[in-house]
């Protein structure tokens, strides 16, 4: 009988990078979303063995039954203050129903900790806290995630149209970008080998950073090269980058909490190796050129008059 995985936050780059990686396999896939009709998980439901459920983490009732006869689970939350509510249910129904393993995302562990300046690095420590002292019999791994490429859609949509990407970042400090996918893909195959796997990496805290080290003003001829245009960088103030990131509709909390990645950039702390086990599971193949070709073109061309 083929085995049955499930994956909260489906509708993520890393949930559904991990979906469609298991629906690969023969097995049975539960993704958990908060709405089956959303169209960000609309590609899911072409995916024959991908079984759509509607699930708020914050309401336990949903969790009721979702983990039957389920062999590993991958937890994928988004930056939220009610992330650790969320996650923390999620754990306990997962423990309570005794699902074998699960994989967590996490954040940067370089600045993972409880009295963390960043507020969802504070919310990850006090999840992976939980995940230590409440798993029982349960086997789990984190998986920490470097920057990813997908936070630079901010240039895609945002600065791009006026030829510039704009950060308060040093242009030539360089950074082991991580693709979503590639994170998800590690995931799915740590839950398909979860009969070793389990055992293997039981309470491992995994770097993961993408294949190459690179800066902004590599990723500018990047953006040049697939868009025909002069694109430059612009370095600007922590202010002034948070300002812009509020302007794009996002909380304050989690634009400073953002922000406070730049000065580990800057200092050369984002160049670092995934763990060695990361790259006996699934190494990470994306380039940062491979995710500007692909998403370049969806950028807005500059106005008449620019």
């Amino acid at each position: 009988m083929p085995a049955t995985y499930l994956v909260a936050g489906a509708s993520g780059n890393v949930g559904s990078a991990a979906v469609r990686k298991l629906a690969e396999s023969d097995a049975t896939i539960k993704a958990l979303t908060r709405s089956a009709a959303s169209s960000k998980v609309a590609p899911l439901r072409a995916l024959e063995n991908v079984t759509l459920v509607e699930c708020d983490l914050i309401d336990k009732q949903t969790l009721v039954d979702v983990f039957d006869d389920v062999e590993a689970a991958f937890l994928v939350c988004s930056n939220s203050l009610q992330q650790v509510e969320a996650e923390k249910n999620f754990i306990d129904a997962a423990v309570a129903a005794g699902c074998p393993y699960i994989v967590k995302l996490g954040t940067l562990r370089l600045y993972t900790a409880l009295d963390s300046p960043s507020d969802y690095a504070r919310h990850h420590a006090e999840i992976e806290a939980h995940l230590e002292q409440s798993c029982g019999s349960t086997k789990w791994t984190v998986l920490c995630p470097n920057w990813f490429m997908t936070n630079h859609l901010a240039d895609i949509f945002g600065t791009l149209p006026k030829n510039v990407m704009v950060y308060p970042v040093d242009p030539e400090a360089k950074a082991a970008m991580i693709d979503p996918r590639d994170v998800g893909d590690i995931a799915a195959q740590l839950m398909l080998t979860s009969s070793t796997s389990a055992d293997a990496h039981h309470t491992l805290k995994l770097d993961v950073c993408g294949p190459e080290e690179i800066c902004l003003s590599e990723v500018a001829q990047q953006y040049t090269q697939a868009l025909g245009r002069p694109i430059q960088t612009v370095k600007c103030s922590t202010d002034a980058w948070v300002a812009g990131f509020m302007a794009a509709g996002f909380e304050e909390w989690l634009a400073r909490a953002v922000s406070l990645n730049f000065g580990h950039w800057d200092a050369g702390r984002f160049c670092f190796p995934s763990s060695p086990q990361v790259l006996e599971i699934a190494p990470p193949q994306r380039k940062m050129a491979d995710w500007v070709a692909q998403m370049a073109p969806a950028s807005p061309a500059p106005a008449a008059s620019e």
